[in-house]
């Protein structure tokens, strides 16, 4: 890890490091936060949103590209290859995810002693801190460790867990069952802590520490636990986005705008807390798969609204494909919470979940082309998880669904992709589900051991 995993974007962190203690010299030119208010601005940055980058969406079956080289990383991921990046290349989902770690290492190891904040702000932002750190190492194993599994997390390895602000210290990887627990340890309380509402969808409130924790206990295969989390997320909001009211501002250019619509996801009644990435023009230049278009219905606004046929220009893609068109995002949102509760209910043969899915598909069809879901149209779960799929394109989730469910014995597809004469497989819970561990931080760092992604 070292300073591979630092860039300027913590500039201001770092410079905590560079002194004993707040009482040595102030380095020349460089500003220590010393007040409460100094580590809340590092708290509300925006950037703390814009970490995650896009290999797990690149990696799924939802994606189809025909000009993946093979020898960028965005390519080698494309084909499930051996490893992602060159020894002198940095791996930007690690490194950005452990600078934003790092980050929350200083806030938390110092905001107690920072001066001019009352005790109940500090605990907040304390919280606020935590739950940013819990979020990041949620990330980090769930591409770089196995699926979490109660029966071997005490011995599977995950992430190396850094807890202080040390930027030379040799970690090594821990388990899952560490990782696990310091994750929910860091979430402990966190909703009696925050407010309400926020200031913003970039900031976490207490639906927000719901919503984590739903996503993570559903990973977890802890359904019932998952759905009422979800529940209580939803309590902050439940506002679906009605696609009804939404119309091209020119039926001839989709990407000249769309009316009623948010202009970005931040600001959609949906988003209970904003995540998002830098790299939304990479998953605008590939193809949606044929399977996922296969999905959607006749009539299904997500597909005309979300994806488009054509360019910036009006002129149609090569090929016939499709390319998605609005932003990536990762964010938590109202329609996750109710797809997880419905998958809960669906686990258990339990019928309403078609209330949820229903009540969900009423604001993605026109009166006219709206029918709803009935027990009559197939296996309970199956339906879940394919409205999962259509609702859900390029969050990221898509690659741990087929991970998770591919363990469970769910999802026995076996993905193929051809480069040059060579067909790349992905079998059903293959080694390479798991993310290569970054050959630069195994140079760095001889600590740290590979995942074992060889066939």
């Amino acid at each position: 890890m070292k300073k591979l995993i630092i860039t300027a974007a913590v500039a201001a962190a770092m410079t905590i490091t560079s002194c004993d203690s707040f009482t040595d010299t102030v380095p020349k030119g460089k500003v220590i936060p010393t007040t409460t208010e100094d580590y809340k601005g590092m708290l509300i940055d925006i950037t703390n949103s814009d970490a995650p980058y896009p290999l797990p969406n690149i990696s799924s079956d939802n994606v189809l590209s025909n000009e993946m080289t093979g020898i960028d990383a965005q390519s080698k991921a494309y084909f499930w290859m051996e490893d992602f990046y060159k020894e002198s290349e940095g791996d930007d989902t690690w490194n950005t995810c452990y600078e934003q770690i790092y980050k929350m290492n200083v806030i938390i190891q110092n905001l107690p002693s920072s001066t001019g904040g009352t005790d109940d702000e500090k605990k907040a932002l304390m919280a606020e801190a935590k739950m940013w750190r819990a979020y990041y190492y949620w990330y980090l194993q769930s591409l770089y460790a196995k699926t979490y599994d109660d029966a071997t997390a005490k011995t599977d390895l995950s992430v190396p867990l850094a807890l202080v602000p040390d930027l030379e210290a040799k970690y090594t990887r821990a388990t899952v069952e560490d990782v696990t627990k310091q994750i929910w340890a860091d979430l402990e309380g966190a909703e009696q802590l925050l407010p309400e509402t926020p200031a913003n969808h970039y900031r976490p409130d207490k639906a927000a520490v719901h919503a984590l924790k739903a996503r993570i206990l559903l990973y977890e295969g802890r359904y019932d636990q998952a759905a009422t989390e979800a529940a209580e997320a939803l309590k902050g909001g439940n506002t679906l986005q009605d696609m009804r009211t939404w119309s091209f501002k020119d039926e001839a250019k989709p990407y000249s705008g769309i009316n009623n619509r948010p202009t970005n996801y931040y600001q959609s009644s949906e988003t209970i807390w904003y995540q998002s990435d830098s790299f939304a023009s990479l998953i605008a230049s590939l193809s949606i798969s044929d399977d996922l278009k296969a999905l959607y219905q006749p009539g299904d606004l997500r597909l005309k609204f979300w994806f488009s046929p054509v360019d910036r220009r009006g002129n149609p893609y090569d090929n016939g494909e499709t390319h998605y068109m609005w932003n990536t995002d990762y964010s938590f949102t109202v329609p996750e919470m109710m797809l997880i509760r419905a998958e809960a209910l669906a686990r258990k043969g339990d019928a309403s979940a078609l209330d949820i899915l229903n009540e969900l598909r009423r604001m993605r069809f026109s009166d006219a082309d709206y029918k709803p879901l009935t027990a009559a149209d197939g296996d309970l779960l199956t339906l879940v998880l394919d409205e999962r799929r259509r609702e859900l394109p390029y969050s990221c989730l898509r690659w741990l669904d087929m991970k998770r469910l591919s363990h469970e014995g769910k999802y026995t597809k076996t993905l193929t992709r051809e480069l040059n004469g060579t067909t790349y497989r992905l079998e059903p819970d293959s080694k390479l589900y798991v993310f290569p561990i970054p050959l630069q931080v195994m140079s760095l760092n001889k600590n740290i051991v590979p995942n074992d992604r060889k066939l």
